[in-house]
């Protein structure tokens, strides 16, 4: 016959056991992918440095200033300087003479990620200050 303590330790252990996925699952999706919204793509990018740092190695550096202006630098190549902007809830940018290009943008803390329409994925991580 079971006691009174050994049944409490046990429905403790049980709900333990319920909690925990629970607490786990929680935790995940609150770090999950987001869409991002225009007041958001703002918040994330104006006034702000994007890089690109596969296996430690930065492949790209960009940098989102408030007045529009954007300037691209891939890693051994020249600075390029385009123009920025939010169009409805997509990011937006002109490099040269070419027309605006906008993508879908999407955040999971502070890495960004760019999505043509196309569905080709360009990430990036929001640089530390």
């Amino acid at each position: 016959m079971r006691t009174s303590t050994t049944v409490t330790a046990t429905l403790f252990i049980v709900k333990i056991a319920i909690a925990f996925p629970l607490l786990l699952l929680a935790q995940t999706a609150s770090a999950e992918e987001v869409k991002l919204s225009a007041d958001q793509i703002r918040a994330y990018l104006s006034g702000k440095i994007v890089v690109n740092r596969p296996e430690g190695k930065t492949s790209f550096r960009q940098s989102f200033e408030q007045n529009g202006q954007t300037r691209y630098q891939e890693t051994g190549r020249k600075e390029e300087v385009g123009y920025w902007n939010v169009q409805g809830d997509r990011y937006c940018s002109q490099w040269g003479p070419f027309g605006w290009s906008c993508y879908v943008m999407t955040a999971e803390g502070n890495l960004l990620t760019w999505i043509a329409e196309d569905g080709t994925r360009y990430p990036g991580q929001l640089e530390k200050p």
